[in-house]
């Protein structure tokens, strides 16, 4: 399936080009945060991964033969309507287990479509998950809203750890989310 998406997504309907990519090798357990512009952006990053679970808006999975598909590889729904109890102990969980395992999470919650609203939605899923499994961040930049057959430039950052007492003060965690919004768009200057 990695090589089929390689191939459809990364050369053929787009010509992705990778940055950094060492990155994604410096940690065997870790959060994976990109920007979200497009329904592609997963497809990008999953062909580079090892053993990866993304999380998924809910909507998705209405259709019970999709459902199966992405669940079957590791894909789990999230309600972005509310605080999401479950979605968050599976987050947690894909962790459990001291084995190699990546999680990819949008940071912002869905997609953004416009340059305007860049920073205006930030969930603190990633920052609490991060802290509170003491697991690195790498931050992810995928360029916004490519358009089929052009380049697409998936700029990955140094990882970053949180501090544990981030889980105290939900200030704290919203603060670090939004620091980790700006780094993510950063890593494209």
């Amino acid at each position: 399936m990695k090589r089929f998406i390689k191939f459809l997504f990364c050369k053929l309907l787009f010509q992705v080009h990778y940055y950094n990519i060492e990155n994604l090798q410096k940690y065997d357990r870790f959060l994976i945060c990109p920007n979200h512009s497009s329904v592609f952006d997963p497809f990008f990053i999953y062909p580079v991964s090892k053993n990866l679970s993304i999380m998924a808006k809910s909507e998705i999975f209405k259709n019970r033969l999709i459902s199966r598909i992405l669940k079957h590889y590791n894909v789990f729904p999230v309600d972005r309507k509310k605080v999401d109890i479950k979605s968050l102990l599976h987050s947690l969980n894909v962790f459990k287990d001291n084995k190699p395992c990546e999680l990819l999470i949008f940071a912002e919650g869905g997609i953004i479509k416009e340059e305007k609203d860049i920073g205006k939605k930030v969930h603190n899923g990633v920052t609490f998950i991060a802290s509170k499994l003491n697991v690195p961040i790498i931050p992810v930049f995928i360029t916004r809203r490519p358009h089929f057959f052009s380049k697409v430039k998936v700029i990955f950052g140094k990882p970053y750890f949180l501090d544990n007492n981030l889980l105290k003060n939900k200030a704290n965690l919203k603060e670090e989310s939004n620091k980790l919004i700006k780094k993510i768009y950063d890593l494209n200057q």
